[in-house]
């Protein structure tokens, strides 16, 4: 469970103080330099340092990485729009806010041999009193809802209720006390959207971990989530805190998807029928907190959109004026409407990109197919489907790297699995990824998933150079620093 806590924490997962005034929190368009060390006693192979900035017009995490040098320094530069807070991963997790033109710079330390010592970070630079002082907001924060998620009663949700009632005042008074002397309008923002949403979007997470494992949770129609109805009005400023704020947006997204479902006059709806149902339902209840329903709205497009998915949109767009009334969002859409609909239209295959199918006719012996076609090469083979969000996030960066730097020793096929057809063609193009490519249908992924024993998407199966399986597993994606080891050790075998 704590690593349940971790994955949602990060996927939620940062100048002086004279700088850090009331016109930082404009919108503008100017890069984030983050320049670093990193020193380790007993040294960690700390092999590259990995930041995750949340673009809310895209509705999603844009990665950025640099390799640690062997001096332990790094530099990234990260585009940046609007103050925010950026999730970042080296050796550990830490986060840190910054506006742009903001330069960054943060010293890591810690023993890496003391498994009970924290990791340090500290800021200089731009915003380095602010960074130092979110780290010890972090560190001190008084509430802690893990707890929780160690019960499978079904008491704990009423349990869970009470103490969120009985410690949003606590953390109303910790901010007060914790900004007393402080007059940074980051900061401010920043914990002032935490008493605004920690809660409410902690109570959902809450409800959706509980019905993932099978206890006892909420219908949507429940009192649980009466809370939903009077939910803080979300202001531009609140958006620095991207950890809680867009995991609440997507936590919205699920709930009324769910509460869409479960209505008695949407049985017998076919899945578009479902979608324009559920953007009217959102649209209904936006009055009172119209920003927050803007990217609600937005983002049940997007996600339908970045499933190469047009319908939606071209069902309903003459309403998205009056369902969304910023134009920044409201314009995000089209744009990505359109890209679609290029992909769509006319996918372009990128120089490197095979479209192959399988000469055996039996699916059992698609893997020695590939095995005898890679000439004795370790084959890495990339099990995906193009609804996939983390098989996305991979081929957006870390794919085409590892691809570059082992193309003449590896192997790279791709198989694509439990995906309608229409988009298997767009997604390759979409993200210009390179290698041998096969669409698997419905019997062919059933037959290779038991062979290669399929964990879910993305899995990764490795094979060295005599044809044996090496391992099957999720953890070692293009960006696991462990797979460019692991694929040397099998080249130089």
């Amino acid at each position: 469970m704590n690593k349940y806590i971790f994955i949602l924490l990060t996927t939620l997962f940062l100048s002086s103080c004279n700088k850090e005034s009331q016109e930082t929190l404009a919108t503008t368009q100017d890069p984030v330099q983050l320049t670093g060390m990193i020193e380790m006693n007993n040294s960690l192979n700390v092999q590259q340092v990995q930041v995750y900035a949340y673009n809310y017009l895209e509705a999603d995490y844009q990665e950025f990485s640099s390799a640690v040098a062997a001096d332990g320094s790094f530099s990234i530069e990260i585009p940046m729009n609007q103050p925010l807070e950026i999730a970042a991963i080296a050796s550990g997790p830490f986060s840190f806010l910054a506006a742009p033109g903001d330069s960054i710079y943060v010293k890591i330390a810690g023993n890496v041999a003391d498994t009970t010592q924290t990791m340090t970070y500290t800021f200089s630079g731009d915003r380095g009193v602010t960074n130092n002082r979110l780290q010890e907001y972090k560190k001190e924060f008084p509430v802690d809802v893990q707890p929780f998620y160690d019960s499978e009663e079904a008491e704990a949700l009423e349990e869970f209720i009470a103490f969120a009632k009985a410690n949003q005042p606590l953390i109303e008074r910790y901010n007060e006390n914790f900004l007393a002397n402080d007059t940074d309008a980051l900061l401010e923002a920043y914990l002032e959207a935490q008493a605004k949403y920690y809660f409410a979007t902690a109570k959902i997470d809450f409800a959706n971990y509980r019905s993932y494992y099978g206890f006892t949770a909420p219908a949507p129609d429940e009192a649980y989530y009466d809370f939903i109805k009077d939910l803080p009005e979300l202001d531009t400023p609140d958006l620095i805190n991207a950890g809680i704020v867009q995991r609440l947006i997507y936590n919205l997204t699920y709930y009324y998807r769910n509460k869409v479902s479960a209505m008695s006059d949407s049985k017998g709806l076919d899945s578009d029928a479902l979608d324009k149902k559920l953007i009217d339902v959102v649209a209904a209840n936006r009055g009172k907190n119209p920003l927050l329903y803007n990217y609600v709205i937005h983002d049940l497009y997007l996600k339908n959109l970045s499933d190469h998915k047009v319908e939606l949109y071209e069902a309903t767009q003459e309403k998205i004026n009056s369902y969304i009334t910023d134009a920044s969002i409201r314009e995000s859409i089209v744009e990505k409407y359109k890209k679609e609909k290029a992909l769509l239209d006319s996918p372009e295959i990128p120089e490197g990109a095979e479209l192959l199918k399988f000469e055996a006719t039996a699916a059992e012996d698609y893997l020695q197919e590939v095995i005898d076609n890679a000439g004795g090469k370790v084959v890495y083979i990339d099990n995906w489907a193009t609804w996939c969000g983390p098989c996305k996030a991979e081929f957006k960066n870390a794919s085409p790297q590892l691809h570059e730097k082992f193309k003449n020793d590896v192997e790279f096929v791709y198989f694509c699995h439990n995906s309608e057809k229409r988009t298997y063609i767009p997604s390759i193009a979409e993200f210009k990824i390179k290698g041998k490519h096969y669409f698997l249908n419905e019997e062919e992924s059933a037959v290779i998933s038991r062979m290669i024993q399929l964990q879910g998407f993305p899995t990764y199966t490795v094979i060295d150079k005599s044809g044996e399986i090496v391992l099957s597993d999720y953890i070692h994606r293009p960006s696991y620093p462990e797979t460019t080891t692991l694929l040397t050790r099998l080249i130089n075998e």
